[in-house]
């Protein structure tokens, strides 16, 4: 009985390994694809179902990015995505300070918790429009009516981060996604990137879209908003946790939005994880009878095996 669980075990631990590895190896082809098709870098994201483990972010960022290292693509092309929980952060601070890998801190809420993101040397933030508004407009249960405005909370918050990165001329960019239209984007000023949905896409030669940076910005005032909230924030020196650093209001946003935003990515990296399964259940049961086999799964593998042990 003890013997037959045993290899039940190894079985399990063994198909683990070898989705973990395809994965990676996934990760890593669309990468070198996408590299292949933009001249700047690309963000590259790894399994954010690892974001309440800083150790395992920090193992998977260094084995992906050793696979581009080996294939000679610069570390300034590669931009790992880490999601910007309380480990997300500290893995990220790791990342960047120890082993020089370009982080990119996804599904920011708020000024406090942009602060503590480019603290940990994160070179790119990005926040998620749609439910950041979505969250002042239903606010304690009750629907607001906030015009789409540059007064409306929501907007005020993106606002102050961008802000707040160039009044302290930080090198850090932030990228905005999850647009629910174009006068959400109209709003914003000095963004460093968008990721548009199809939708939107589709709308651009309707809208003849211009870039425009507000020059304005270099000569007037910090925002009140910002002069409340100089560099550094010293995140590091905070041992209790983000969490508890951050006012209730900023809790309770980070809670709504990261958290739902992290479920989502579940259900996503399920199906991946679903394909890769029956992919390696497959090749599997053809390298048993293949003793000699040198695929992925078979002499190759023994390696890779022995660099995750080690």
């Amino acid at each position: 009985m003890f013997m037959e669980r045993q290899r039940s075990y190894n079985r399990k631990s063994s198909k683990t390994f070898y989705m973990r590895l395809v994965l990676r190896q996934f990760l890593f082809e669309l990468g070198l694809a996408m590299l292949d098709v933009v001249k700047g870098p690309v963000v590259i994201f790894i399994d954010s179902r690892l974001h309440d483990s800083k150790a395992a972010m920090v193992y998977e960022a260094r084995a992906l990015v050793e696979l581009f290292d080996r294939a000679d693509v610069r570390r300034w092309r590669v931009i790992i995505t880490l999601p910007a929980t309380d480990d997300g952060i500290r893995a990220a601070r790791e990342l960047t300070n120890r082993y020089s890998i370009s982080i990119h801190l996804s599904v920011v809420t708020s000024l406090a918790h942009a602060r503590a993101c480019i603290e940990a040397g994160a070179t790119m933030l990005s926040m998620n429009i749609a439910p950041i508004m979505t969250w002042f407009e239903k606010k304690d249960e009750v629907e607001v009516e906030h015009p789409i405005a540059p007064d409306h909370p929501g907007i005020k918050t993106i606002q102050s981060c961008i802000d707040y990165i160039h009044q302290n001329s930080l090198n850090t960019s932030l990228l905005v996604t999850d647009i629910r239209d174009w006068d959400e984007l109209k709003q914003l000023g000095g963004i460093g990137a968008v990721a548009l949905c199809q939708e939107l896409l589709d709308q651009i030669s309707m809208l003849g879209l211009t870039t425009w940076f507000p020059e304005i910005l270099e000569e007037c005032d910090d925002p009140p908003v910002c002069q409340y909230s100089k560099y550094p924030f010293d995140f590091r020196n905070r041992e209790r946790g983000l969490g508890m650093t951050l006012s209730a209001g900023d809790r309770s946003i980070m809670s709504s939005v990261v958290y739902i935003h992290l479920g989502r990515n579940k259900n996503f990296m399920q199906k991946i994880e679903d394909v890769i399964r029956k992919e390696v259940d497959e090749h599997l049961y053809v390298d048993a009878f293949d003793p000699l086999s040198t695929t992925l799964y078979g002499q190759e593998s023994i390696g890779w095996r022995k660099h995750e042990q080690d």
